[in-house]
């Protein structure tokens, strides 16, 4: 497990600089048996050291790149694959370990058409942004939404969506797809009304 100050959503990259003893063995551990870690949320305390409270849902996540460098520290690029739920903390000796269990998504009949709603109206979001000077990449719709199921959109919606860290964790915890688009249009309509006192 690698404990973070940041939210991984499945379907993201995230890059990772790694620099502690524990999470080096962790790293190569992983690339020795090419084995996934987890990523989650530190909720309160630090990246460093532990002693921190930590989120009970985090996200799996596969290596893509590694670079190593000469003193042992090590870059990374991950991609963020299932959902899961830590049942129980094990030792953080010689790095964090836990019981996880996957999450199994659920959605239904209505919660494509709704999603892709919800993508439209995020990109309109975006250009109203654009429009008043603030910089932030256009949202390709097409290609955000085309050949892929209900769950991935929704959490592409997610990762395209401008948000803090607790926010990313309720979308991550969130038990299904409709409650995901909840929380996402909840965050959104936050979004529009500031944009709109602009």
């Amino acid at each position: 497990m690698f404990p973070l100050g940041t939210v991984l959503l499945p379907g993201a990259i995230l890059p990772l600089h790694v620099f502690e003893d524990r999470y080096r063995e962790l790293t190569e551990y992983c690339l020795r048996n090419e084995a996934q870690f987890g990523v989650v949320l530190i909720e309160r305390g630090h990246e460093v050291g532990g002693g921190d409270v930590r989120a009970a849902v985090g996200c799996l996540t596969e290596i893509i790149q590694h670079e190593r460098l000469s003193d042992g520290r090590s870059n990374l690029v991950v991609l963020g694959t299932s959902r899961i739920n830590i049942k129980e903390w094990k030792s953080d000796d010689p790095y964090p370990m836990a019981l996880v269990t996957e999450i199994v998504e659920t959605s239904s009949d209505d919660s494509l058409v709704r999603a892709l709603g919800v993508l439209r109206r995020l990109c309109e979001f975006v250009e109203g942004a654009q429009s008043q000077g603030y910089k932030m990449p256009l949202i390709d719709e097409e290609a955000v939404a085309v050949g892929i199921e209900v769950t991935e959109l929704t959490f592409r919606i997610a990762n395209l969506t401008p948000s803090g860290p607790f926010d990313r964790q309720r979308v991550l915890t969130a038990s299904s797809c409709d409650e995901r688009l909840d929380i996402i249009e909840e965050q959104l309509q936050g979004l529009e009304e500031i944009l709109a006192t602009e």
